[in-house]
C-alpha cells in the first residue's frame, strides 16, 4: 500500500518514506508511527494505543514517544502550521490531520495491528487456538532456564497433538520472553483464545512449579496450581502438569491418552547457549557472509563442547545448506560438512521435531527432496506446531511440483505470527509462487516480507523479480535499490537464483542488473 500525504508518500510494502520522490531514512519505529497515525485517519488516537501497539509490550517511557512524534514530524515537514500532519489532542492523544490518498488500493480508515501476521494468515477461526508463553525462571540460572525451556516446549508439543486445537508455534510464543505484556493483547497480536503461562524458580533444593491457564477474550483465569517438587522429580512433575491443563481446557479430553513426555539426556549449557546464539545471530544481524559464517562458527564451538547435542549438528546443517543455496556459504567443503552433520544429527535423535526439521530442510536445500520431505513429515507429525518443519515442508513440496505444499507453506507462517524467519519463509514462498504461474500472488507475499524484517536482502530482491514478471518495471528498480541498502554488493548471481533466464535478460535491457 502506498500512502500518500502532499509530498510524502508512506511505502508499506517497502517499509520506506518518499518525500518529493526521494528516499528519506527514517528510523522503523517513526515509520510504523506514521504508518498508523495514517490509517487511523480521522480518529484520535490515543497515547496507550500508540504505546501498545508500536512497542508491543516493550517497556518504554512516555518521552519515548514524544521523541518519536517529534522525529516523525520533522521527518515529514511537519511545522505545526500550514503544513501540518499529526495533531496533538491535549489530554487525549494524537490525530492525523493530512488528506491521504491510497495509490495502491485498500482503506486508511481500516487499523492494522502492527502485529498481527500479513496475507490475512490469521489462526484457523473455527478452531480453539492457544499459546504457551515462555515459563520464567530464576534470573542467573542457566539449569533453571533450560529447565523452563523444556517444560514450556514438552507443554507446546502435548497440546499440539490433541485433534481439534491450534498451538501457535513457539518461535511465536517466544518474541514475550522477557517482555511485559497483557493477556488481552497477546490475544490480539497472536489471534490465540487461550494462553498458558507459567514458571519455575528454586528454592534450594526444591523447585516451584508454578502454571495458569488464561481465556484472552476478558483475561480470565481458567485454572491455575502451584505445586514445588524435589528438583530431580521434575520429568515427573511435567506429565502431570500437561495432564491437568488438557483436563482443564476442554472437559471431553480427559480420556485422552497422552505419550510421556521425551526424555532428554543432561546438556552442556554452554553448548546450549551457542547454538542459541547461533539461532540469534541469524534473526537480529540479517542475512549475509558475516552473519552464516559466524553462525557456523558459533555451532561448531557448541558441538566441540557437547558432541551429542543434536539440534546443533542439525541447525549447522542447515544453516550450511541453506547458505550454499543462496550464495551466502562458497566453502567447497560445504555441502559435505553440511550432509555430515545432518546425519549425525539423525542418529543421536531421529525422535526430536526440531532436530528432524532442520536437517530435512538441509537435505531438501541439498536437493535430496523425497529425503528431505520424509525427514520434514515425520518431524510435523511428532510436533504439530513445529512452524519451520511446515514452512520448510511445503517449500520442498512445491519445489518437487506438488500445489499441497502451498497450503503447507501458509499453514507454518499461520502457526508462527511472531517468527523471526517469516521475511526468509516468505521471500522463499513468493519465489515458489512465480514458479507456479502465480505472480500477482507472488508480490503480495513478498510485499508482506519485506515489511516483516528490515534486515534481509531475498524477499527484496525476490519482489522485484516478481514485480518485472508482472510488467512493473519501475517497481522492480525500487524493489532492487532497497535489496541494495540491505547488500551493497548485490550481484547479478544473487538475482540470478530467483528469476528465470528471460527475466534476467529483460532486467539486463533495462539496466536493472
Amino acid at each position: 500500500m502506498l500512502l500518500k500525504f502532499g509530498e510524502n508518500e508512506l511505502d508499506t510494502g517497502l517499509c520506506e518514506l518518499r518525500v518529493g520522490g526521494q528516499r528519506r531514512p527514517v528510523e522503523p519505529q517513526v515509520f510504523d508511527l506514521l504508518v498508523y497515525l495514517a490509517r487511523n485517519r480521522g480518529r484520535v488516537v490515543s497515547r496507550r494505543e500508540l504505546l501498545d501497539e508500536l512497542w508491543a509490550g516493550k517497556v518504554v517511557t512516555e518521552s519515548t514517544l514524544s521523541s518519536r512524534i517529534k522525529a516523525a514530524r520533522q521527518a515529514v515537514g511537519d511545522s505545526g502550521q500550514a503544513q501540518q500532519c499529526i495533531a496533538t489532542v491535549h489530554g487525549r492523544g494524537y490525530r492525523f490531520v493530512a488528506e491521504v490518498e491510497v495509490l495502491e488500493g485498500g482503506s486508511v480508515d481500516t487499523a492494522v495491528p502492527l502485529g498481527a501476521i500479513a496475507q490475512g494468515l490469521s489462526p484457523s477461526a473455527d478452531r480453539p487456538t492457544l499459546a504457551v508463553l515462555p515459563f520464567s525462571f530464576n534470573a542467573g540460572s542457566k539449569s533453571i532456564e533450560w529447565l523452563a525451556q523444556v517444560l514450556t516446549e514438552d507443554i507446546s508439543i502435548q497440546l499440539a497433538r490433541i485433534p481439534g486445537f491450534v498451538v501457535i508455534s513457539r518461535n511465536s510464543s517466544g518474541w514475550y520472553r522477557g517482555r511485559e505484556y497483557t493477556i488481552g493483547q497477546v490475544g490480539r497480536e497472536l489471534g490465540v483464545d487461550y494462553v498458558v503461562e507459567g514458571s519455575v524458580w528454586e528454592l534450594g533444593d526444591r523447585l516451584r512449579v508454578s502454571v495458569q491457564l488464561l481465556e484472552t477474550k476478558g483475561e480470565t483465569f481458567l485454572w491455575a496450581d502451584r505445586t514445588e517438587v524435589p528438583a530431580d522429580r521434575l520429568g515427573d512433575f511435567q506429565d502431570e502438569v500437561v495432564r491437568e491443563i488438557v483436563n482443564r481446557i476442554e472437559p471431553e479430553l480427559n480420556r485422552a491418552e497422552l505419550s510421556s513426555l521425551r526424555q532428554r539426556r543432561p546438556v552442556d549449557l554452554g553448548a546450549w547457549a551457542l547454538y542459541r546464539q547461533a539461532h540469534a545471530t541469524l534473526a537480529l544481524r540479517g542475512w549475509s557472509e558475516e552473519t552464516f559464517h559466524e553462525s557456523a562458527g558459533l555451532l561448531r564451538q557448541a558441538i566441540a563442547r557437547d558432541p551429542e547435542l543434536a539440534f546443533a549438528h542439525a541447525y549447522l546443517a542447515l544453516t550450511l545448506a541453506l547458505g550454499h543455496l543462496i550464495g551466502l556459504v562458497t566453502d567447497d567443503n560445504s555441502l559435505a560438512e553440511a550432509t555430515a552433520a545432518a546425519e549425525t544429527a539423525i542418529a543421536l535423535d531421529a525422535q526430536d521435531s526440531d532436530v528432524l526439521g532442520y536437517a530435512g530442510c538441509a537435505f531438501a536445500d541439498m536437493g535430496d527432496l523425497p529425503r528431505g520431505i520424509g525427514l520434514m513429515q515425520r518431524a510435523v507429525e511428532l510436533d504439530p506446531s513445529n512452524a519451520q518443519a511446515h514452512a520448510a515442508l511445503g517449500a520442498a513440496l512445491m519445489q518437487s511440483g506438488n500445489p499441497q505444499g502451498i497450503e503447507e507453506m501458509r499453514h507454518g507462517m499461520r502457526i508462527s505470527p511472531r517468527d523471526n524467519r517469516l521475511a526468509a519463509w516468505g521471500g522463499l514462498f513468493a519465489a515458489l509462487l512465480l514458479g507456479f504461474g502465480k505472480p500477482d500472488e507472488a508480490i503480495e507475499v513478498a510485499e508482506h516480507a519485506c515489511r516483516n524484517d528490515d534486515k534481509i536482502f531475498l524477499p527484496r530482491v525476490v519482489l522485484a523479480v516478481a514485480r518485472m514478471a508482472a510488467g512493473n518495471e519501475d517497481g522492480a528498480r525500487t524493489a532492487l535499490e532497497d535489496a541494495r541498502r540491505v547488500r551493497p554488493h548485490l550481484s547479478i548471481a544473487d538475482v540470478s537464483r530467483f528469476a528465470s533466464p528471460d527475466i534476467i535478460d529483460r532486467m539486463q535491457q533495462t539496466g536493472l542488473v
